[in-house]
């Protein structure tokens, strides 16, 4: 096993105070991300997988996976702190106008 898939396996056991998983089942009275002005997008080949994105996301809508975040836009507001948080820069907030769906 190698060195990134072991951290991996430990920041998966890791309990992280104040957090609870990104949601996995649908739960229409709680979509927040209908009103957001803009997105984050990731630029895969700048992230560290440092996962300051995830730590600081307000809500949750951040999946750590093998391949770095995810984002479960659904749920985001738009608020930026992922972005903000970015050391490398990796996450961008990009208007909401430039997506279809």
């Amino acid at each position: 096993m190698g060195l990134r898939a072991e951290l991996m396996k430990k920041f998966e056991e890791l309990p992280f105070a104040g957090t609870y998983p990104c949601p996995k089942t649908e739960n229409d009275k709680q979509v927040t991300g209908n009103w957001k002005v803009q997105r984050p997008v990731l630029e895969a080949d700048k992230c560290t997988q440092c996962w300051q994105c995830w730590i600081f996301c307000a809500d949750s809508i951040i999946t750590r996976t093998e391949n770095g975040p995810e984002f479960f836009y659904k749920y985001c507001k738009g608020c930026g702190v992922c972005a903000n948080e970015c050391p490398t820069g990796a996450i961008t907030m990009v208007p909401e106008l430039e997506f279809e769906d």
